[in-house]
Protein backbone atom coordinates (compact mmCIF):
# COMPACT_ATOMS: atom_id res chain seq x y z
CA UNK A 1 0.00 0.00 0.00
CA UNK A 2 2.64 2.53 1.20
CA UNK A 3 3.99 1.81 -2.40
CA UNK A 4 1.06 2.51 -4.57
CA UNK A 5 0.66 5.60 -2.50
CA UNK A 6 4.16 6.58 -3.40
CA UNK A 7 3.69 6.14 -7.15
CA UNK A 8 0.47 7.98 -7.55
CA UNK A 9 2.15 10.98 -5.40
CA UNK A 10 5.25 10.92 -7.42
CA UNK A 11 3.20 11.08 -10.68
CA UNK A 12 1.35 13.50 -9.62
CA UNK A 13 4.18 15.62 -8.83
CA UNK A 14 5.92 14.70 -12.74
CA UNK A 15 2.23 15.55 -14.40
CA UNK A 16 2.23 19.23 -12.24
CA UNK A 17 5.64 19.65 -13.36
CA UNK A 18 5.72 18.99 -16.81
CA UNK A 19 2.51 21.65 -17.03
CA UNK A 20 4.22 24.39 -15.27
CA UNK A 21 7.06 23.81 -17.44
CA UNK A 22 4.85 23.61 -20.51
CA UNK A 23 2.97 26.87 -19.13
CA UNK A 24 6.25 28.26 -19.23
CA UNK A 25 7.38 27.33 -22.33
CA UNK A 26 4.13 29.52 -23.52
CA UNK A 27 4.67 32.56 -22.04
CA UNK A 28 8.35 32.44 -23.99
CA UNK A 29 6.92 31.68 -27.28
CA UNK A 30 3.90 34.12 -27.20
CA UNK A 31 6.59 36.35 -25.52
CA UNK A 32 8.93 35.55 -28.58
CA UNK A 33 5.99 36.11 -31.14
CA UNK A 34 4.95 39.38 -30.03
CA UNK A 35 8.25 40.88 -30.41
CA UNK A 36 8.75 39.46 -33.93
CA UNK A 37 6.10 40.86 -35.11
CA UNK A 38 6.39 44.04 -33.09
CA UNK A 39 9.66 44.32 -34.85
CA UNK A 40 8.70 43.37 -38.44
CA UNK A 41 6.30 46.37 -37.70
CA UNK A 42 8.49 48.73 -37.70
CA UNK A 43 11.30 47.57 -39.88
CA UNK A 44 11.30 50.58 -41.50
CA UNK A 45 13.16 53.15 -40.40
CA UNK A 46 11.39 56.21 -41.09
CA UNK A 47 7.66 54.03 -40.05
CA UNK A 48 7.06 54.91 -36.30
CA UNK A 49 5.00 52.17 -34.30
CA UNK A 50 2.44 55.02 -34.21
CA UNK A 51 2.75 56.29 -37.60
CA UNK A 52 -1.03 56.22 -38.74
CA UNK A 53 -0.55 54.37 -42.00
CA UNK A 54 1.07 51.44 -39.14
CA UNK A 55 -1.13 48.33 -40.09
CA UNK A 56 -1.26 49.25 -43.74
CA UNK A 57 2.70 49.82 -44.93
CA UNK A 58 3.45 45.87 -43.16
CA UNK A 59 0.23 44.23 -44.84
CA UNK A 60 1.26 45.86 -48.61
CA UNK A 61 5.02 44.20 -47.92
CA UNK A 62 3.60 41.36 -46.79
CA UNK A 63 1.08 41.28 -49.69
CA UNK A 64 4.07 41.85 -52.10
CA UNK A 65 2.13 45.41 -53.74
CA UNK A 66 5.22 47.27 -52.63
CA UNK A 67 8.58 47.43 -50.95
CA UNK A 68 10.79 49.76 -49.08
CA UNK A 69 14.22 51.19 -49.98
CA UNK A 70 17.53 49.99 -49.70
CA UNK A 71 18.72 52.14 -46.89
CA UNK A 72 15.61 50.15 -44.64
CA UNK A 73 13.19 53.14 -45.13
CA UNK A 74 9.68 53.07 -46.57
CA UNK A 75 9.38 57.00 -47.27
CA UNK A 76 5.70 57.20 -46.47
CA UNK A 77 5.20 61.01 -47.49
CA UNK A 78 7.23 60.94 -50.81
CA UNK A 79 4.73 60.99 -54.20
CA UNK A 80 3.55 58.41 -55.39
CA UNK A 81 3.56 58.49 -59.82
CA UNK A 82 1.26 56.82 -62.14
CA UNK A 83 2.91 53.86 -63.10
CA UNK A 84 3.82 53.17 -59.65
CA UNK A 85 0.02 53.42 -58.51
CA UNK A 86 -1.51 51.57 -61.04
CA UNK A 87 1.06 48.79 -60.51
CA UNK A 88 0.40 48.65 -56.75
CA UNK A 89 -3.71 48.65 -57.75
CA UNK A 90 -2.64 45.81 -59.98
CA UNK A 91 -0.55 43.82 -57.44
CA UNK A 92 -3.02 44.43 -55.12
CA UNK A 93 -5.61 42.01 -56.68
CA UNK A 94 -3.28 39.78 -59.33
CA UNK A 95 -6.11 39.20 -62.30
CA UNK A 96 -6.53 36.32 -63.64
CA UNK A 97 -6.59 38.07 -66.82
CA UNK A 98 -3.37 40.25 -66.53
CA UNK A 99 -0.15 38.51 -68.26
CA UNK A 100 3.28 40.17 -66.50
CA UNK A 101 5.18 39.28 -69.70
CA UNK A 102 6.99 41.83 -71.53
CA UNK A 103 9.49 41.89 -74.54
CA UNK A 104 13.18 42.30 -73.59
CA UNK A 105 13.34 46.35 -74.58
CA UNK A 106 10.01 47.33 -72.87
CA UNK A 107 10.17 49.02 -68.97
CA UNK A 108 8.79 47.39 -66.14
CA UNK A 109 5.92 49.06 -65.98
CA UNK A 110 4.63 48.16 -69.59
CA UNK A 111 2.78 45.11 -68.54
CA UNK A 112 0.41 47.49 -65.93
CA UNK A 113 -0.11 50.20 -68.36
CA UNK A 114 -1.06 48.00 -70.99
CA UNK A 115 -3.62 46.46 -68.77
CA UNK A 116 -4.99 49.70 -67.74
CA UNK A 117 -5.27 50.84 -71.14
CA UNK A 118 -6.92 47.47 -71.98
CA UNK A 119 -9.61 48.19 -69.80
CA UNK A 120 -9.80 52.29 -70.12
CA UNK A 121 -8.70 53.04 -66.91
CA UNK A 122 -7.49 56.88 -66.22
CA UNK A 123 -3.84 57.09 -67.82
CA UNK A 124 -2.48 60.17 -68.63
CA UNK A 125 -1.14 60.42 -71.63
CA UNK A 126 1.37 61.22 -73.43
CA UNK A 127 3.39 58.59 -71.52
CA UNK A 128 6.68 58.64 -72.00
CA UNK A 129 8.89 55.67 -72.46
CA UNK A 130 12.85 55.31 -72.05
CA UNK A 131 13.80 56.32 -75.40
CA UNK A 132 12.02 59.41 -75.01
CA UNK A 133 14.17 62.59 -76.39
CA UNK A 134 13.90 64.50 -73.01
CA UNK A 135 14.95 62.28 -70.27
CA UNK A 136 13.12 64.30 -67.99
CA UNK A 137 9.94 63.38 -69.15
CA UNK A 138 10.69 59.55 -68.49
CA UNK A 139 10.47 60.13 -64.77
CA UNK A 140 6.65 59.18 -63.37
CA UNK A 141 3.65 61.42 -63.29
CA UNK A 142 3.38 62.51 -59.42
CA UNK A 143 -0.42 61.35 -58.79
CA UNK A 144 -2.94 63.92 -56.79
CA UNK A 145 -5.63 62.11 -54.77
CA UNK A 146 -8.14 63.21 -57.09
CA UNK A 147 -6.25 61.40 -60.25
CA UNK A 148 -6.22 58.27 -58.19
CA UNK A 149 -9.38 57.89 -57.23
CA UNK A 150 -10.33 58.15 -60.69
CA UNK A 151 -8.11 55.28 -61.79
CA UNK A 152 -10.27 53.32 -58.65
CA UNK A 153 -13.29 54.17 -59.49
CA UNK A 154 -12.49 53.08 -63.26
CA UNK A 155 -10.90 49.74 -61.74
CA UNK A 156 -15.00 49.08 -60.76
CA UNK A 157 -16.18 49.60 -63.88
CA UNK A 158 -17.53 53.31 -63.85
CA UNK A 159 -16.87 55.85 -65.69
CA UNK A 160 -17.57 59.05 -63.86
CA UNK A 161 -15.57 62.47 -63.94
CA UNK A 162 -13.13 63.68 -61.20
CA UNK A 163 -15.52 64.82 -58.60
CA UNK A 164 -18.15 62.07 -59.34
CA UNK A 165 -15.29 59.51 -59.08
CA UNK A 166 -14.80 60.40 -55.63
CA UNK A 167 -18.60 60.98 -54.58
CA UNK A 168 -19.10 57.46 -56.03
CA UNK A 169 -15.90 56.30 -53.77
CA UNK A 170 -16.82 57.80 -50.40
CA UNK A 171 -20.47 56.97 -51.06
CA UNK A 172 -19.51 53.37 -51.03
CA UNK A 173 -16.94 53.38 -48.39
CA UNK A 174 -14.00 51.99 -51.03
CA UNK A 175 -11.67 55.75 -49.69
CA UNK A 176 -11.98 58.18 -47.47
CA UNK A 177 -11.24 61.19 -47.27
CA UNK A 178 -8.20 62.99 -45.89
CA UNK A 179 -10.21 65.40 -43.30
CA UNK A 180 -13.38 63.98 -44.04
CA UNK A 181 -15.49 61.93 -45.74
CA UNK A 182 -16.95 65.00 -47.62
CA UNK A 183 -15.73 65.81 -51.23
CA UNK A 184 -13.92 68.95 -49.82
CA UNK A 185 -12.74 66.60 -47.13
CA UNK A 186 -11.33 64.42 -49.61
CA UNK A 187 -8.61 66.90 -50.66
CA UNK A 188 -8.61 65.60 -54.49
CA UNK A 189 -5.73 68.35 -55.29
CA UNK A 190 -3.05 67.29 -52.57
CA UNK A 191 -0.12 65.10 -53.91
CA UNK A 192 -0.91 61.47 -53.44
CA UNK A 193 1.69 60.31 -50.89
CA UNK A 194 2.93 56.34 -50.95
CA UNK A 195 1.34 55.61 -47.47
CA UNK A 196 -2.36 57.16 -48.74
CA UNK A 197 -1.75 55.07 -52.08
CA UNK A 198 -1.70 52.49 -50.41
CA UNK A 199 -4.37 52.89 -47.65
CA UNK A 200 -6.38 53.62 -51.06
CA UNK A 201 -5.85 50.38 -52.07
CA UNK A 202 -5.95 48.81 -49.06
CA UNK A 203 -9.51 49.93 -48.52
CA UNK A 204 -10.77 49.02 -52.03
CA UNK A 205 -9.41 45.37 -51.68
CA UNK A 206 -11.37 45.14 -48.51
CA UNK A 207 -14.67 46.34 -50.05
CA UNK A 208 -14.79 43.98 -53.05
CA UNK A 209 -16.38 40.50 -52.68
CA UNK A 210 -16.57 37.65 -54.81
CA UNK A 211 -13.49 39.37 -56.88
CA UNK A 212 -12.69 38.09 -60.00
CA UNK A 213 -11.00 41.28 -62.02
CA UNK A 214 -10.62 44.83 -61.22
CA UNK A 215 -13.46 45.43 -63.47
CA UNK A 216 -15.51 43.76 -60.35
CA UNK A 217 -19.53 43.47 -60.66
CA UNK A 218 -20.75 46.07 -57.52
CA UNK A 219 -24.14 44.99 -57.43
CA UNK A 220 -24.44 46.14 -53.79
CA UNK A 221 -23.31 49.22 -54.40
CA UNK A 222 -24.56 52.73 -55.92
CA UNK A 223 -24.90 53.06 -59.23
CA UNK A 224 -24.61 57.02 -59.33
CA UNK A 225 -23.01 59.28 -56.46
CA UNK A 226 -24.80 61.29 -54.57
CA UNK A 227 -23.29 64.35 -56.62
CA UNK A 228 -24.33 68.03 -55.28
CA UNK A 229 -21.48 69.11 -57.41
CA UNK A 230 -21.94 71.11 -60.97
CA UNK A 231 -19.06 70.25 -63.32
Amino acid sequence: MLIVKFNTSRRIYIRIQRKAFLSILSIIMLFCSFYSVYAEEIKFQDVSADHWAIDTIPWAVKEKIVDGYPDHTFKPENGVGQKEFIAMLIRAFNPEDYNDKKAENEEWYSPYIDYAFSYGWYVIIPFPTSGSLNASLNSDLHLSRGQAAKIIADATGKNYNHPDSIRYLLDNNIVEGKVDNSYSGFKDSDPLTRAEALTMVKHYVLSLINYKSPLANQKNMNQSPKNDLFF
